[in-house]
């Protein structure tokens, strides 16, 4: 299968949001046959404004325009479809060089367009500074830049573009003085082994496998258990376990089964069972300065 490379190209990337609720409110059947439906004219708005359908996924959409102007204008026209509730939408957009094999579209520029979705909540459209800089300038004019937003897997932060929803009743954006800077480390403890997560190593894997980063050797213990992540000087648990993991930071354990939980001040890690339970194989957290 050759792979044809595209050297500009506008990637969007849109889900619905509150399909997770709308299966638990209507029922499988029907909430699948809605989620269809609404992919199904998103498809059509999509090829309406030039664009070219790469993936329908899930609950979301994946496609190329030949220009930022033309992807913007389909999402604002996704935007302005009427959603019943608890459903919504919201988009990312980047632009740049991608290589495309079939259905298969790869390349930094399409990981950048995702992570532009995912840092837009409902109704909202964020664009990559970079991309903002091709639209025709009367197009600029309700976009709100905000400067030096950490994105997961860059390396520095990044400018963006915000075009808000109801832009007359949102609320008005003052740029800070100064960029935030976060000096934050979190140290986990298990045995004699310490591991810190700060700036410099910004992931640990914890789990049974030697690669891990903190290894955990027991029978409850999945072999990618969990990681831990700093995302802006802040501390996230992700479990990717099947007997899930337990944290208690003093107001009692909370289960994580498949789950993002932040992590606060100081406490505990358990894998796979209450910390009761484990009392020898313990992970113990805090974060500091």
């Amino acid at each position: 299968m050759s792979i044809e490379r595209l050297a500009n190209i506008a990637v969007l990337f849109a889900d619905i949001t509150g399909s997770s609720r709308l299966f638990v409110e209507v029922g499988d059947e029907r909430a699948r046959e809605i989620v269809a439906d609404t992919l199904n004219t998103w498809s059509h708005l999509a090829a309406s404004h030039g664009g070219h359908v790469v993936q329908l996924r899930g609950d979301g959409m994946l496609c190329t325009f030949a220009s930022v102007d033309a992807a913007l204008a389909a999402a604002v026209a996704l935007r302005e479809l009427p959603y019943g509730p608890p459903l919504s939408m919201h988009a990312g957009i980047h632009a740049g060089a991608v290589q495309q094999e079939a259905d298969q579209l790869y390349g930094d520029v399409v990981n950048i367009a995702a992570r532009m979705a995912d840092i837009a909540r409902r109704f909202e459209i964020v664009l990559t500074h970079a991309a903002a800089q091709q639209l025709s300038q009367p197009d600029r004019r309700d976009l709100r830049l905000i400067r030096q937003v950490p994105v997961k897997g860059q390396a520095r932060p990044i400018d963006i573009c915000l075009l808000a929803y109801d832009e007359a009743h949102s609320t008005e954006y003052r740029p800070p003085d100064q960029t935030k800077t976060f000096v934050t480390a979190l140290e986990l403890c298990h045995g004699v082994r310490r591991v810190v997560v700060d700036a410099g190593s910004s992931v640990c894997l914890i789990g049974r496998d030697a690669d891990c980063t903190l290894q955990v050797d027991h029978r409850l213990v999945s072999r990618r258990h969990a990681s831990v992540e700093r995302v802006s000087g802040k501390f996230f648990l992700h479990d990717h376990s099947t007997n899930g993991t337990y944290v208690d930071d003093g107001g009692g354990a909370v289960l994580v089964q498949r789950e993002v939980v932040q992590l606060k001040g100081q406490g505990v890690i358990s894998l796979g069972a209450t910390p009761q339970d484990n009392t020898d194989q313990l992970i113990r957290f805090a974060i500091g300065l």
